[in-house]
């Protein structure tokens, strides 16, 4: 073969290699298309899933009687009510599969605001649907209008009764935060699975924090995370409370998260919110209160420091009570310097003689 047939030979292996070359990324960059499409197609069934059960309760977004007046008092409440809930431990929230194919329910099906939760209950044997949790969801952000106890209780019902539902109420829950097209739906959301101890949502709840803007839904999904008590949530709560730009609720309520799990970050991070919150009073009471709710003996330094301090009355009274349900020892020569300081306030005089009588007691 001469010169020319090399060259020629050469020349068509080059474009042969440029064309297969350009064949494959088509077709990587069309599997990469389909893949992505799915996902879309996927997100939209579950919002339409979701509106869907909206439109069953009556719901459709902006025409939700009382959106004016009632939606944002609720409002307000949820931005009271999801900080205060890191330190009820034993309240609801922060206080935060197969497809839906289900059409509407028949026409008479709807419960009135002062229905019982029961309603909604699958009969005996019956297994639950996701349909049905949503519809039990959704009835429950409209019968809530206000704050208090009767708020707390219908939050405390609708947990119970999902937690019934087993998996189809988690992935309800997990739907509506992933998909809802409602700030307040997508918080009570992140609450709840908070509640249930849902560990499937930990993907979700950081993936939130990681991206989402807004404030209060970060707040739910803070304590949301910090309330599963799973090993696999410890790096991302460390991170956000490491962060000094983060929100000082979620950077609370990740540290209640890491301290409730035996970390020692987390009770350093609750004493420092405590320490930085002096300027505003911004979640200086929840912090304390965090704190002793722990029943820690490493918060004992934080508490004698407190104790022998010039805080609030409140909180030295509270740290004083604290130290003599521990039966802290080392409190002993404080309490007794409180005692014997007359210019003390004697509320406080009088706490640190009944503490310093029970601890030398044992």
């Amino acid at each position: 073969m001469g010169r020319l047939g090399w060259t020629l030979v050469l020349m068509a292996t080059f474009v042969l290699g440029i064309t297969a070359g350009g064949l494959s990324r088509s077709i990587l960059g069309t599997a990469s298309e389909v893949k992505r499409l799915q996902g879309l197609v996927e997100r939209q069934e579950e919002q339409i899933g979701t509106l869907q059960a909206r439109l069953r309760r009556g719901d459709t977004g902006p025409q939700r009687p009382g959106i004016n007046g009632t939606g944002a008092r609720r409002e307000a409440a949820w931005n009271a009510s999801i900080p205060s809930a890191v330190t009820q431990p034993d309240a609801p929230a922060d206080l935060s599969g197969s497809r839906r194919t289900g059409g509407f329910p028949r026409s008479g099906s709807r419960e009135g605001p002062g229905s019982s939760g029961n309603a909604t209950r699958a009969p005996a044997g019956t297994p639950a649907t996701v349909d049905a949790a949503l519809d039990r969801f959704y009835r429950f952000l409209d019968d809530t209008n206000g704050t208090g106890a009767g708020r707390w209780a219908r939050m405390r019902e609708v947990a119970d009764d999902l937690r019934n539902m087993g998996a189809a109420g988690i992935e309800a829950l997990m739907r509506v935060l992933a998909s809802g097209t409602g700030a307040d739906e997508r918080r009570a959301a992140a609450q709840l699975l908070g509640d249930l101890q849902a560990a499937q949502a930990v993907p979700l709840l950081q993936g939130i924090l990681a991206e989402d803007g807004d404030v209060l839904l970060r707040r739910a999904a803070a304590s949301a995370l910090g309330r599963l008590g799973s090993p696999d949530t410890i790096p991302a709560l460390q991170s956000l409370l490491a962060n000094p730009a983060e929100d000082r609720f979620v950077r609370m309520s990740a540290a209640v998260g890491l301290a409730r799990q035996g970390q020692a970050d987390g009770v350093a991070g609750l004493t420092e919110i405590f320490a930085e919150s002096n300027a505003d009073g911004r979640g200086r009471d929840m912090a304390f209160r965090a704190l002793i709710s722990l029943h820690d003996e490493r918060t004992l330094p934080f508490m004698r420091q407190v104790a022998s301090s010039s805080a609030e009355p409140g909180y030295r009274v509270q740290a004083i009570r604290f130290l003599a349900s521990q039966g802290d020892q080392q409190a002993l020569p404080a309490l007794q310097q409180i005692m014997r300081t007359s210019s003390e306030q004697p509320s406080i005089r009088d706490a640190a003689s009944q503490a310093y009588a029970t601890i030398a007691g044992r």
